[in-house]
């Protein structure tokens, strides 16, 4: 029994993937149509690598891994927004709730907990709004990046994650002109020490038709 739990723990952390009900694979190398991306993104950090959803998927749904407020005070730091999740449906299965979804991150800062996931009520995720902390000097706590919202192609819709308040919101980035979006590439600085950590500061997501 150890073994078996041992053998699935280094095929997760291999693969990466984690999907619900249908056991569909994601696809790193899955071609792209454009870029999206956001100007008020902060740059400590490096990023994380380029995760995709199955062909055939898009994101209809995310959720954050938040460090709250509670949190902050016994760890001594403020980190906020840590990371965030694609849930990837099947384009052709129509609108949620979903039972057959596959899920896919990039890289996450070392603390908080996973939200509940957020869907769209119709169509995919299509373009997305960062909430970031500016730089606060030498002698404040930095957060970097607090919160997401996104815009779904169904109606316009607009969902907003249950991150952080520190800072404003910024400048919408581009709407997807296919199907949606398709991928997520996250920076992230690595935990620091004694350091102030920032954990997530700026994420861009990939569309596809």
């Amino acid at each position: 029994m150890r073994w078996l739990v041992c053998s699935t723990l280094v095929f997760l952390a291999l693969f990466g993937c984690h999907v619900m009900g249908k056991r569909t694979r994601r696809t790193a190398d899955r071609p792209y149509q454009s870029l999206l991306f956001v100007d008020n993104g902060q740059r400590w950090g490096t990023w994380g690598l380029k995760e995709m959803c199955p062909l055939g998927y898009y994101a209809a749904g995310f959720s954050l891994k938040v460090a709250g407020y509670w949190e902050s005070l016994l760890i001594g730091d403020n980190t906020a927004l840590n990371g965030i999740r694609l849930h990837c449906v099947n384009s052709l299965k129509g609108s949620g709730p979903y039972s057959d979804y596959a899920t896919v991150q990039s890289d996450t800062g070392s603390w908080g907990k996973w939200t509940n996931i957020q869907w769209c009520k119709s169509g995919m995720l299509k373009s997305f709004q960062l909430r970031v902390e500016p730089y606060q000097g030498t002698a404040w706590d930095d957060t970097a990046a607090n919160n997401i919202k996104f815009k779904c192609s169904g109606n316009d819709e607009e969902i907003i994650g249950a991150g952080m308040s520190w800072g404003d919101w910024g400048s919408w980035s581009d709407s997807c002109s296919g199907t949606g979006i398709c991928g997520i590439q996250t920076i992230v600085e690595e935990p620091k020490g004694v350091g102030d950590d920032t954990a997530l500061n700026d994420v861009r997501f990939y569309c596809c038709e």
